[in-house]
């Protein structure tokens, strides 16, 4: 696997356990996965959905 590939699959699974944060009101701890996923789609030229988080 590509270093692409895993990129786009390990922000997949980020963003899962972004939603699960946010379910328990870790909402700290949801703003930095957030900033990483963010940096990480950046780094890698990886699209991102809207999301409807704050």
């Amino acid at each position: 696997m590509n270093k692409d590939a895993i990129a786009k699959s390990l922000a997949a699974d980020l963003e899962t356990r972004l939603d699960q944060l946010e379910e328990i009101g870790a909402m700290i701890a949801a703003a930095h996965l957030q900033a990483a996923i963010e940096s990480l789609c950046r780094e890698f030229g990886i699209p991102r959905e809207a999301s409807d988080t704050d």
